[in-house]
């Protein structure tokens, strides 16, 4: 039994709090601000560490409270994250955010992906030029 007010324990027999004189339940409801007791969505879904990292960065900059979803699992399981950037087993990391801000997140981070495709691109495209001997 507990308080539903100071959630304080109580043995069976018991039916209400000596301290708040209110009477006790079988379960405690959730606490305010406590994660089950939100409404939460995917806003963001990856499997490469590196948008996961700069996705993070941009969330905490703006000051989003978020929840990562899979995210200390990856390299868990022996099959690791192999081709696809995640693992198999577990799929990508998900961003979960209040569903009031989940358009907030999602412009914040639109284009992340293609951002980062584009650059790493950038990065490969001059390699072909550094890569070749000098003509003479």
């Amino acid at each position: 039994m507990f308080c539903p007010q100071c959630r304080s324990e109580y043995r069976e027999g018991f039916t209400r709090c000596e301290s708040c004189d209110v009477a006790l339940v079988a379960v405690l409801p959730p606490e305010a601000g406590d994660p089950a007791d939100r409404d939460l969505v995917m806003a963001f879904e990856t499997g490469d560490p590196g948008l996961l990292a700069m996705a993070h960065s941009i969330l905490d900059q703006a000051a989003v409270p978020y929840l990562t979803q899979g995210e200390g699992i990856q390299d868990l399981f022996g099959v690791g994250r192999l081709g696809t950037g995640f693992s198999i087993l577990t799929g990508p990391v998900h961003i979960l955010v209040e569903r009031v801000r989940e358009a907030e997140v999602r412009q914040l981070l639109d284009g992340l992906e293609e951002d980062a495709a584009a650059h790493h691109l950038g990065d490969h495209a001059g390699e072909d030029e550094r890569d070749r001997e000098p003509e003479v």
